[in-house]
């Protein structure tokens, strides 16, 4: 990985398969804050188990929605779910990419409008990986992945973001209590 130098669009898929290998295929279990303007946020808790492919969002505003053996469940579906493929049903709930942040649609691979143009150092374990819009070079978005494990703890763009607060590994035949969501009463302060 190239770090301080600026990188051009075709630098992007070749990074995104560096930190996809940094990720060692596993259940995880990640709980953090999604943040769409300074008055609206959710809570969230996230199971993803990519050598099961499956996946359970559960949020503090809306139902849970999920994919488990080639279905993706949603209550919104008329028929409450639809077929996908696992790494298809990513894009209905965009923060079970940051447990796959090669799967998010900023690393300059055909049509996606954003490529990462810097890859930088911060804190003790983190990569921050800033991106650019194609169009528009004074639109930028910032990711921050986890060196040790490859899973992003914070992505910002467009005036919101989303944050994750815990990673841990689950087992994979652990049953999670109930999701619970205490209020937030500061901001969050980084790890990196």
């Amino acid at each position: 990985m190239r770090f301080d130098e600026v990188l051009t669009r075709d630098d992007g898929p070749a990074i995104a398969a560096e930190l996809a290998a940094m990720r060692k295929p596993a259940r995880y279990v990640i709980e953090g804050v999604h943040q769409d303007s300074p008055q609206e946020y959710w809570q969230f808790r996230l199971d993803v188990d990519e050598p099961r492919q499956s996946w359970t969002l559960d949020r503090s505003d809306s139902p849970p929605v999920g994919y488990r053996d080639g279905l993706l469940r949603d209550e919104d579906y008329p028929n409450g779910s639809i077929e996908e493929t696992f790494y298809g049903s990513t894009t209905s709930a965009p923060v079970v990419r940051m447990v796959l942040p090669e799967l998010m649609l900023r690393w300059g691979r055909g049509p996606e409008s954003f490529h990462p143009i810097l890859l930088q150092h911060i804190g003790l374990r983190s990569i921050l990986a800033t991106f650019e819009h194609r169009e528009d070079p004074a639109t930028r978005t910032t990711l921050v992945i986890n060196e040790h494990d490859g899973i992003a703890r914070r992505s910002m763009e467009y005036g919101g973001g989303t944050i994750v607060t815990s990673v841990r590994t689950g087992t994979p035949d652990e049953v999670l209590p109930p999701a619970r969501f205490e209020p937030l009463t500061d901001w969050i302060r980084s790890d990196y």
